[in-house]
């Protein structure tokens, strides 16, 4: 079935499809509708979801962590300020090895106050051993989210999965989602399955502190498990296709007119579909431009993007997000797979629009720098009208 639907709709739509038995919610701006709609289909009787509602993100987490720990599938979302602060649950939960699902709805880190968007606030989570997957769309949102119970429970796995989705610009944009029928579902994710749980009739207990050693492997274990699900993902997402016929998810990352190209462009999120209208405009002014969109950060396919990028005359990454004093994780990421010329475009950073326009300006510029073989590794990119305001008449304190 077709709908007109906005991402955090289709993010809700998603859990109450996947039976989520409970949700562990606090609101924080642009992700509060997901867990509004929730709580609404609560109380219109549509699910049997325990939806609970805590005094912060921190606590969020902890529930969530709590439900999946004791055999129940499990939700949450957040944003940006709240992302941080439940940062130390968000470790808490990969190292239970819990099979959550949260999405993000990515927006700037304060200070100062910002409430658009930027990736900065997922990015930041790499390090904690969540499969991450970042969407392009609200059909996209809705895609990855049912897919991530199915992969974050796969024996094979079992870690927590994030799905993120741009702040805003999807999470409130409507546009038409497929959306699969409840019967599809339940054939597509089976009944839960964890490595152990938590009973007050066992003797099972967690958070325990563990012998140096066997901290070690527990962290390995996590680490191979993110390695190791990409064949997982793959399975998922080849299977995913049968209850969607307009996904394709054979792969991790996705190609644009690449094989032929001999620059490429980089992108994540929902400013991939702008970069494609620039690659398109520019191959028709005669550059040879492709563009490779990352869908997964966690775990890395390194294998997909040698083969797509490997033998690229240049590769032009662009991060709304920053790893400040060092560039975009984006392009530390791509730039320590290949042995190319990389180089690392910031734009679009706490809300500031980036179009068609602006990439065809920025990806230029870039494939000229890098054919003249001198170019800086790392640039900030900012559109024409702000450069105009930047550049105005400085005000006299006086």
């Amino acid at each position: 079935m077709m709908k007109i639907i906005s991402g955090n709709e289709a993010v809700a739509l998603a859990v109450k499809l996947a039976r989520v038995g409970v949700v562990g919610i606090y609101p924080i701006t642009p992700q509060t509708t997901i867990i509004e709609e929730l709580a609404e289909m609560r109380a219109r009787g549509e699910i049997s979801t325990d939806v609970v509602r805590v005094e912060s993100e921190h606590s969020a987490m902890g529930v969530t962590l709590g439900a999946a720990v004791s055999g129940v599938r499990a939700f949450t979302a957040t944003s940006s300020q709240g992302l941080l602060y439940m940062h130390e649950m968000v470790w808490w939960a990969a190292g239970s090895r819990a099979p959550i699902v949260m999405v993000v709805a990515t927006r700037a880190v304060g200070a100062p106050w910002n409430i658009w968007n930027e990736n900065t606030d997922f990015m930041s989570e790499r390090d904690s051993g969540w499969i991450m997957a970042f969407a392009s769309s609200p059909q996209e949102a809705l895609d990855l989210t049912l897919q991530a119970f199915r992969i974050s429970e796969d024996p094979r796995v079992f870690v927590p999965m994030m799905v993120g989705m741009d702040g805003f610009i999807l999470s409130h944009t409507k546009t038409n989602v497929y959306i699969p029928s409840q019967e599809d579902v339940d054939a597509f994710i089976p009944p839960r399955r964890q490595p152990y749980v938590i009973d007050p009739e066992t003797q099972e207990s967690m958070g325990n502190i563990f012998q140096p050693v066997h901290y070690m492997k527990l962290r390995q274990s996590i680490n191979d498990a993110i390695a190791d699900s990409k064949d997982v993902i793959r399975e998922v997402g080849r299977e995913y296709e049968k209850i969607n016929p307009l996904a394709d998810y054979k792969t991790l990352n996705v190609e644009y007119k690449l094989e032929d190209a001999d620059y490429a462009v980089v992108t994540m999120g929902a400013w991939s579909l702008d970069a494609m209208e620039a690659v398109d405009r520019l191959r028709e002014r005669g550059i040879s431009v492709g563009l490779y969109r990352v869908r997964y950060v966690r775990p890395w396919a390194e294998d997909e993007i040698l083969r797509a990028l490997g033998d690229k005359k240049g590769v032009i990454v662009f991060d709304r997000a920053t790893s400040l004093g060092r560039g975009g994780p984006l392009y530390l990421e791509v730039k320590a797979s290949l042995n190319n010329p990389v180089k690392g475009v910031v734009a679009g950073l706490g809300g500031v629009s980036m179009n068609k326009r602006d990439f065809m300006e920025a990806i230029s510029t870039s494939i000229e720098e890098m054919k003249r073989g001198s170019f800086r590794e790392v640039t900030w990119y900012y559109p024409s009208e702000v450069k105009e305001v930047e550049l105005g008449t400085p005000r006299s304190a006086i």
